[in-house]
């Protein structure tokens, strides 16, 4: 539609606060302690590196059987890894179940890590697979000179 871009500029203006919001309740929840507990901490591990293994070999392995194009390829994994709002529902539900607690915790802590990392790993994919265009850096020469 015409106005699409005005539509869309205003709806960015409040997604970083919204965003911001949505963690810092989220994460208010998070129990740092458990951490202290070294089965927690390898558990947590665990579940964060097999589910980057599980969703990068799963998109490259489809990817590669639908025949698509090599930037999808080997790409597609990476940008999957950031997760959020499902597993916040799950870790939360989680609580209701022998050690739940416990389960949460570890869920909360990988969706940190994943919101940390998996951004910035998506860009830098998206960036190689020459989907994006790498941002310029500009300075004030280079404002004037427009």
């Amino acid at each position: 539609c015409d106005f699409s871009e005005e539509l869309m500029d205003r709806v960015d203006r409040w997604t970083a606060p919204l965003f911001v919001l949505f963690f810092v309740l989220s994460g208010a929840d998070l129990n740092l302690k458990v951490f202290l507990n070294v089965s927690v901490v390898l558990i947590g591990i665990t579940y964060i590196l097999t589910r980057s293994i599980g969703k990068y070999s799963g998109a490259y392995l489809s990817s590669k059987l639908m025949k698509c194009d090599d930037n999808i390829v080997k790409y597609l994994g990476i940008t999957l890894l950031p997760q959020a709002g499902v597993a916040l529902g799950m870790a939360f539900q989680a609580q209701n179940l022998p050690h739940g607690d416990t389960i949460k915790n570890i869920t909360l802590f990988a969706i940190l890590v994943y919101e940390l990392i998996g951004p910035m790993l998506t860009k830098i994919a998206l960036t190689k697979a020459g989907d994006i265009q790498p941002e310029g850096k500009t300075s004030a020469r280079d404002t004037q000179k427009a």
